[in-house]
């Protein structure tokens, strides 16, 4: 299973690409806007980083589809669907802040809301695959759904996620998108899913 075992290594590096590019672009994005002096180069790099997380999770997204397609194949097709639309509001905020230099309404949350349900899905289809043990898939599960709730009530106006109290509901989801690459990077997929799966549909 030597494909799959470099699926599951590069699926492991864009995670940690997505999760890096992502966290600094977006510091880089507020410090414009909070800054005295604000810096349009640390701007431009700030909306590439974001972008290039994008383009990350979207290649998660095709590189897992003929694994996960195998257990379900329309929530694998809606998985790479819901991240290319993140992806797509990424790239489009971003050519807003720097032509407009202002922020879309709440983008980040709206980011968020695709990213929850995303990882919502794919964290279910690991867990019905077995591909990882199943408490890493829970972990995730728990994370994105506590992500999901928090945007939502932020979204509406009921809540702040980016109080102490909302910076919380991060944590699971992030010891998730930490833990996963490790996992990957050490033992890969599952092989006897596959090869389960497989023979059920070859009979």
């Amino acid at each position: 299973m030597k494909s799959t075992r470099k699926i599951a290594l590069l699926v492991g590096v864009l995670f940690l690409i997505a999760t890096i590019t992502y966290m600094t672009g977006s510091n880089l994005i507020r410090s414009f806007f909070i800054d005295e002096n604000p810096n349009k180069t640390s701007l431009a790099i700030g909306v590439l980083l974001e972008i290039s997380d994008g383009v990350a999770v979207v290649g998660i997204g095709v590189l897992m589809f003929p694994l996960l397609k195998m257990f379900n194949k329309r929530l694998a097709l809606g998985y790479v669907i819901i991240r290319i639309i993140e992806c797509a509001i990424i790239i489009a905020s971003g050519i807003y802040t720097l032509f407009l230099l202002g922020l879309i309404w709440k983008y980040e949350m709206i980011i968020f809301l695709f990213t929850g349900l995303g990882g919502l899905i794919f964290s279910y289809l690991l867990y019905q695959s077995n591909l990882i043990p199943r408490w890493l898939s829970v972990l995730g599960l728990i994370g994105y759904a506590m992500l999901s709730i928090g945007v939502m009530l932020d979204l509406f106006g009921y809540f702040n996620m980016n109080t102490d109290a909302g910076m919380l509901l991060y944590i699971p989801g992030g010891l998730f998108e930490l833990f996963l690459p490790i996992w990957l990077f050490i033992k890969g997929f599952n092989s006897s899913a596959i090869t389960s799966v497989s023979a059920k549909a070859d009979s």
